[in-house]
């Protein structure tokens, strides 16, 4: 995934500060003496430092989402926090400096990498958020990084969520929810069942819905949940009211 995210990188830089293909370079290498001895045109090179989870921007909970025409839940995905040092080298001082003020302005200009930039494995986890780091926070030491030459450098972060890959098959939709109750000997006293249902006439919302157990109103989905038995008759007041059997399972759709 991590070089996925340098390919984004490169097409964001390209494209915006812009970058031209035959013009300049773009390496993720570690800037290391051996290397920028062999440069032989003007080069940005971003090189990751450090990888960490992102928890404050982590997520708890379920997803549920269609892959290949299947329904399929996962847990939410983390997210990771990656640390770039980028840095401009050419042979002139000036154009050093100048290479180095675009990218500055695209980092600062940009709160995400739009999609049009991400690689195609990437399109779906939501845009990777992209900024410079603040004042104070922790940082590589750049001259270190750099073997000692003497360089400035952007420290910039990018967030992002990991694909882990592992997801579980979604079950049927729930149609009801069945409740009893019994005394001390254990034997059940009532049984209650709350039938959940649809509606897709959207002048419905906020009806009222009735049963003989029950009632309750359609919510801005045009859904509700409303105590019924297997054979009730279930009256949502609409204009003209309509009238739905509870069937033994499941939940009930009107049109």
């Amino acid at each position: 995934m991590l070089d996925l995210i340098d390919e984004s990188i490169e097409a964001f830089f390209r494209a915006t500060v812009p970058l031209g293909a035959t013009d300049v370079d773009v390496s993720f290498e570690p800037p290391e003496r051996d290397w920028s001895s062999k440069l032989n045109r003007p080069t940005v090179n971003a090189f990751l430092w450090d990888i960490r989870r992102g928890g404050s921007r982590s997520k708890s909970g379920m997803d549920t989402f269609e892959r290949n025409g299947e329904v399929v839940r996962r847990m939410a995905l983390p997210a990771i926090e990656l640390r770039y040092v980028v840095t401009a080298w050419t042979s002139d001082h000036g154009d050093e400096r100048a290479l180095l003020a675009g990218l500055m302005r695209t980092i600062l200009a940009h709160g995400r990498i739009p999609e049009d930039y991400l690689a195609d494995s990437l399109v779906g986890l939501g845009a990777p958020e992209i900024f410079m780091a603040r004042s104070g926070e922790e940082h590589v030491d750049v001259f270190r990084a750099l073997d000692g030459q003497l360089k400035p450098g952007i420290n910039m972060i990018v967030h992002t969520k990991v694909d882990t890959g592992v997801v579980v098959p979604a079950g049927p939709p729930t149609g009801g929810v069945d409740l009893a109750t019994s005394d001390r000997t254990g034997t059940a006293r009532s049984e209650t069942r709350k039938v959940a249902g649809e509606i897709l006439d959207p002048d419905a919302v906020g009806a009222a819905v009735r049963s003989p157990s029950g009632g309750t109103t359609v919510n801005t989905a045009g859904q509700f949940l409303v105590r019924a038995r297997p054979g009730d008759e279930v009256v949502i007041e609409t204009d003209p009211p309509r009238t739905v059997t509870v069937p033994e399972t499941g939940g009930i759709r009107v049109t």
